[in-house]
């Protein structure tokens, strides 16, 4: 059987500083120890309730949706100003064209002036025979309409010659409006060609060629020839037609011989 045990709670005298403690005391420890044992706080409180507030904003909102289309496109900015390395090589270019022109800038201020240029039709039908060669003449004058395309007199209607008066390339044009009749026999072989020539020499000097076949039914064809020849000073360039057929062939009225200078 258990013996009864006496135990004895010995009550200390409070110390004096309990007796003094006041509510502004109590308040601070109360604020000094808040943050101590089981009320720390965690450094994932706050992404946690961030966390649960947008998981509440997905349920109460729904999901985001896809993104929209691009907006259109804004109108475009000024250009960039020029930066010094280009502004001098533009000056330079400016100078050096002004030296080559003998201090007048044709290109910096206007277009160039065209210092010579010819247009004309040949004046009435002109025949060659069958394996010939001929140059077409006479041209007529231009008209009311045609003057303002002329600069300078260097070109002989009646010879149908044009003279470089200066050295330089020409763009030069033909344009032939050519009839044929019908042939009882035709070779492979049979053509007309058409040729700009430098001085009546199309075999030894460089010139402007084109070639058509013809057909056995005849008929109104045309040929054009266009192209560019470097002229000395006091050359002259016409055109020739060398019909390699077996039979005549008209070139007809209002053919067409034009140049221009395009420069030196």
């Amino acid at each position: 059987m258990n013996k009864p045990v006496l135990v004895c709670v010995v009550q200390e005298p409070l110390s004096s500083d309990l007796s003094r403690v006041t509510p502004l005391s109590s308040w601070l420890i109360f604020r000094r120890n808040s943050n101590k044992g089981d009320n720390r706080k965690t450094k994932g409180s706050r992404r946690t309730s961030k966390v649960r507030l947008t998981r509440t904003s997905i349920l109460q909102h729904g999901l985001p949706g896809p993104p929209g289309p691009p907006g259109p496109q804004g109108p475009p900015g000024p250009p960039a100003p020029l930066l010094p390395q280009q502004q001098e090589l533009i000056q330079e270019l400016q100078l050096k064209l002004r030296d080559m022109a003998g201090g007048v800038c044709v290109l910096c201020d206007r277009p160039p002036r065209v210092s010579t240029s010819f247009l004309s039709r040949l004046l009435q039908a002109v025949t060659i025979p069958r394996r010939s060669l001929l140059e077409l003449q006479p041209f007529s004058q231009p008209s009311d309409s045609e003057r303002s395309l002329q600069r300078g007199q260097s070109f002989n209607s009646s010879t149908g010659r044009y003279t470089a008066a200066v050295s330089g390339f020409y763009q030069l044009t033909a344009s032939l409006l050519i009839e044929s009749g019908d042939r009882a026999q035709v070779r492979i072989r049979d053509s007309v060609k058409a040729a700009i020539c430098i001085e009546s020499l199309c075999q030894s000097n460089l010139s402007v060629e084109s070639v058509m076949g013809v057909a056995a039914a005849g008929g109104t064809f045309s040929i054009l020839l266009t192209g560019t020849l470097y002229l000395q000073a006091g050359e002259y360039v016409s055109v020739f037609v060398d019909n390699a057929t077996g039979s005549a062939i008209s070139v007809l009225q209002d053919s067409l011989f034009s140049g221009i200078l395009l420069g030196v």
